[in-house]
């Protein structure tokens, strides 16, 4: 991700105050994909703090998903408090929470130690961990009330989908030509197909909804001493299916090469050590896998493919295509099976 949103040292100096924060440094983190994120250097060798910058969501949005957050720490969940204004007005919108820069919301952090780890260091005793973690995000978040639902349901995709065919969308997204690239082109009509047979073959009830983190990939979770110290990056939680959210982070994790049966089934295991999986979990597992990976094979194209490349993160759509054939060939009872549930 490109810092989109440049933090000059003067800038995080005035928003560090209203925190209660003296700031002597401000670094630029090439960090997430939506939005811009900082590393303060506190004064008097008082460490750090994170500042984030939203690029997309307004004021009401970022505000809420600092309540949620504050939520979700206050009983138990291991992510970062948002900090609190010191100069914040009682009942004002936003005020509590989150200053301005640049006309766009920003929130500050504490900073908290640890390090992301690479798919080669991912063992079955991570996945327990990430797993046992994601059961208690959905059981403490069932209780806040302020959630969205969720941008990702199949009709919510298949406009994605439809405007990726639109007139000229390679022209919006900053490329020179009127129409995709073949290889986007061929991709994007194979997703249309299997949205169409997903949609098809859809369960007929929802299932229960909780609060769901939706992103929880390994740049996501910090480790430090082999424990996890922090889930981070809340952007894309809404209220939805807990199996779905268990179907990302298994999609997120557990692929190599291939789907690693010990590792899935770790990840499994940890889950419903937790929070155990209804019947009707069960049996919509597979559906929401296959639409997980319907989701991020369009955002990827979307929000990575038809971005200039070389100003930040690429996240390859390909990968989750890949996934999303994996998924087909077990089929149903192999998903199951592999996941031992």
């Amino acid at each position: 991700m490109a810092i989109l949103t440049p933090l000059s040292l003067a800038d995080a100096r005035r928003i560090g105050a209203l925190y209660g924060l003296e700031i002597a440094d401000v670094r630029g983190l090439l960090a997430g994909s939506v939005n811009s994120n900082f590393a303060l250097t506190l004064a008097d060798g008082r460490g750090q703090a994170f500042l984030r910058v939203y690029e997309e969501q307004q004021l009401h949005a970022a505000s809420r998903e600092a309540h949620m957050l504050e939520h979700l720490a206050a009983s138990g969940v291991a992510t970062p408090q948002p900090l609190r204004r010191q100069d914040a007005a009682s009942g004002s919108e936003g005020a509590a929470f989150i200053a301005e820069h640049a006309g766009k919301p920003v929130a500050v952090f504490p900073w908290v130690a640890g390090d992301s780890i690479c798919q080669a260091r991912v063992t079955p005793d991570a996945t327990r961990r990430v797993g046992a973690a994601l059961a208690r995000v959905h059981l403490v978040g069932a209780s806040f009330e302020g959630a969205n639902a969720s941008r990702f349901d199949l009709d919510s995709l298949d406009q994605r989908l439809q405007g990726l065919r639109a007139p000229g969308p390679a022209a919006s997204a900053g490329l020179p030509a009127s129409t995709l690239p073949p290889e986007v082109a061929a991709a994007v009509d194979e997703l249309t197909g299997r949205l169409q047979r997903m949609r098809a073959a859809a369960p007929r009830t929802s299932g229960p909804e909780t609060l769901i983190h939706g992103d929880l990939f390994r740049d996501n979770v910090l480790w430090q001493d082999g424990e996890i110290s922090a889930l981070l990056d809340f952007e894309s939680a809404s209220r939805g299916s807990a199996v779905f959210d268990l179907a990302v982070t298994m999609l997120a994790w557990c692929f190599g090469d291939d789907l690693d049966p010990d590792l899935a089934a770790a990840l499994a295991a940890g889950y419903t050590s937790v929070r155990p999986l209804s019947t009707e979990e069960r049996g919509r597992i597979f559906h929401e896998s296959l639409v997980a990976a319907l989701r991020f094979s369009i955002t990827r194209i979307t929000d990575f493919e038809l971005r200039p490349k070389g100003s930040g993160v690429y996240k390859d759509f390909r990968r989750f295509l890949a996934r999303q054939r994996t998924l087909e060939r077990l089929g149903p009872e192999g998903l199951l099976a592999l996941l031992r549930v």
